[in-house]
């Protein structure tokens, strides 16, 4: 072979185990504007609204940029599914209701759902038929929805039956009247006629609108009363994420019709009475990628080689979409650039408990049972309230993804992301009674840990309410890469390597007269030493000491003159990681200085 050529391998097992960081971080993932599959970085959070707009890649940028510094390369993923209205759900003064169901329009089905019980909370329910039934004892199956549609309990999860059958703990029953069930029709409880533990008192119903910029837990509630939209007293504040802060007071206008600002969402209330206390929520989507527009947007980061470290991608992933990112990691490694992903799975749905979720993504396919993310994927299962960047008190429910992300943009390669002295996650809701902060506990849900999701923990002696990452990967447990500052160190120390040898492309060498064509020990030992210093410098020397030590040793038995190819083996000795600490105290009749 005479085509000059320069390849490094990142080898696994060597370990013989069941300082900045360097770059900026690329994000990919949905948002409202900006060119897709069109890496851009960006310094500002004025500039990244300006060229992108709003949606959950700017959400996760604006967070980095904040937390992290910059630049960030950010790439609009193009979208595949709009975002989406749930159904809206009430609340006020009046009396609790269990709610009426009604029929879609078209719906031929003679069976008749009834929804019984004292709910808990408002619920926008939706019943879908998944298999169709001639009558009860033919089996049919249904999908029962508790946002409007949005999402939906595990089909079946409800059985049909003339019994009242409870769904969940939201304390409510369905029942059925027997009759026939075709395929795909549905029924909704939604609006005047939600389930609710204490209905709204006014007459004036408001319809929601338009398409979503992201996923928004929407609630408008009346502040000030109105008699009618014409009287012009009546005042609404909004909240964007379920309650946890609102924005300012509101004048609703004579047309009744409000754009909520930056949403995509519009609310127009109908003519009739506003009631202070009254309250209005809906749940909304987020625009969401598929695996082409991901695998496109990924793609791209080919123009902006080596000035990323890695790519955090925007956007619950699943089995397969996370085959996607590993592919695209892979394909990099091959090419010579050594980076990784950092990815999060998807949250609960309405209705879910953390029990069926957990169960879920654990599973098999969509879920994460026996997959191997190798060296190129972290896949991070704590959800919890993330602070925007954007929307200035808010705090939305998100996969915590993007503040491991930040963390690892802004501490040494070596490090743990959950190194305590480095001090707690950044970028949470305060948590003052360490419960509101971090949904997913993986000290508490430590299945999760053990199926090789990363997360975030509190750690024993340190103040309630301060949550830590853990530095799982998803790495098969035998890897050497099953902690994150593993595979980040290796990328730094292959990246050095390929450059150092790169300058022996080409190069001759002298070789023994012995017969064997291999490489004199005086050149070997000569590589040797040149390769090592570089790679000392790159990765074990400060401020770069991300490794204990690192050694090159070149292939001596290697017939250089047949085969043209110079080996050479690099090792490297990581730095160890406290996971865990064990103590002993106790009380003595002696004691030592």
């Amino acid at each position: 072979m005479t085509i000059l050529s320069n390849s490094l391998t990142v080898a696994d097992g060597g370990l013989g185990i069941a300082q900045q960081g360097n770059k900026p971080v690329a994000v990919v993932g949905c948002s409202s504007a900006g060119t897709a599959a069109t890496p851009t970085a960006v310094d500002t959070i004025d500039g990244l609204v300006a060229t992108f707009g709003y949606g959950p890649m700017c959400e996760d940028a604006a967070a980095i940029l904040s937390l992290a510094g910059g630049p960030v390369y950010c790439v609009r993923a193009a979208t595949a599914t709009a975002g989406a209205l749930g159904g809206m759900c009430q609340r006020g003064g009046g009396s609790g209701s269990a709610g009426t169901l009604a029929a879609a329009g078209g719906n031929t089905s003679t069976a008749v759902p009834a929804l019984t019980g004292t709910p808990d909370a408002p619920y926008a329910v939706k019943i879908v038929v998944t298999t169709a039934g001639s009558n009860l004892a033919a089996s049919p199956v249904v999908k029962v929805s508790l946002d409007g549609g949005l999402t939906y309990l595990a089909t079946g999860s409800i059985a049909t039956s003339a019994s009242a059958q409870a769904i969940g703990t939201t304390g409510l029953s369905l029942a059925w009247t027997d009759g026939t069930f075709v395929l795909n029709e549905s029924w909704s409880a939604v609006g005047a006629n939600c389930p609710t533990d204490a209905d709204a008192t006014g007459t004036s119903v408001p319809v929601f609108s338009g398409t979503p910029l992201d996923a928004f837990d929407i609630r408008v509630d009346v502040t000030t009363a109105g008699s009618s939209l014409s009287a012009l007293t009546a005042t609404v504040k909004v909240s964007l994420d379920g309650g946890r802060s609102y924005g300012p007071n509101v004048q609703i206008p004579a047309s009744g019709v409000y754009a909520i600002p930056n949403t995509g969402v519009t609310v127009t209330f109908g003519s009739g009475t506003l009631v202070v206390g009254d309250s209005f929520r809906i749940k909304t989507s987020a625009p969401f990628w598929d695996t082409t527009s991901l695998a496109a947007a990924l793609a791209s980061l080919t123009s902006v080689v080596g000035r990323y470290e890695f790519a955090h991608v925007a956007g619950p992933v699943d089995r397969t979409s996370a085959g996607t990112v590993k592919t695209w990691a892979s394909g990099r490694h091959t090419a010579g650039e050594y980076v990784f992903a950092q990815l999060g799975c998807r949250d609960q749905i309405t209705g879910e408990s953390i029990t069926t979720w957990s169960a879920s993504i654990q599973g098999t396919d969509p879920g994460f049972s026996g997959y191997d993310g190798e060296k190129y994927l972290d896949v991070c299962a704590s959800h919890g309230y993330v602070a925007s960047y954007l929307r200035a008190g808010v705090y939305f429910r998100r996969n915590l993804a993007v503040l491991r992300s930040a963390r690892l943009a802004s501490i040494p390669a070596r490090q743990h992301p959950g190194r305590v002295k480095s001090g707690a996650i950044q970028g949470l809701m305060p948590d003052t009674d360490a419960l509101a902060g971090v949904i997913h506990d993986l000290a508490t849900y430590t299945s999760l840990d053990n199926a090789r999701f990363s997360g975030a923990q509190q750690v024993k002696g340190r103040p309630r309410g301060e949550w830590y990452f853990t530095s799982r990967t998803m790495s098969a447990s035998t890897s050497d890469f099953g902690e994150v500052q593993r595979i980040r160190v290796m990328c730094l120390a292959a990246t050095a390597a390929l450059t150092a040898l790169a300058e022996y492309v080409g190069d001759d060498v002298e070789t023994k007269t012995d017969g064997t064509g291999q490489i004199a020990e005086a050149a070997a030992q000569a590589i040797d030493g040149e390769v090592t210093a570089k790679l000392k410098l790159a990765v074990v020397r400060a401020p770069n000491d991300h490794a204990t030590r690192v050694t090159a040793r070149t292939v001596r038995t290697n017939n250089l003159l047949s085969t043209g190819t110079l080996q050479c083996a690099i090792s490297v000795v990581p730095r160890g990681s406290v996971n865990a600490v064990s103590t002993t105290i106790s009380y003595t009749l002696t004691a030592s200085a």
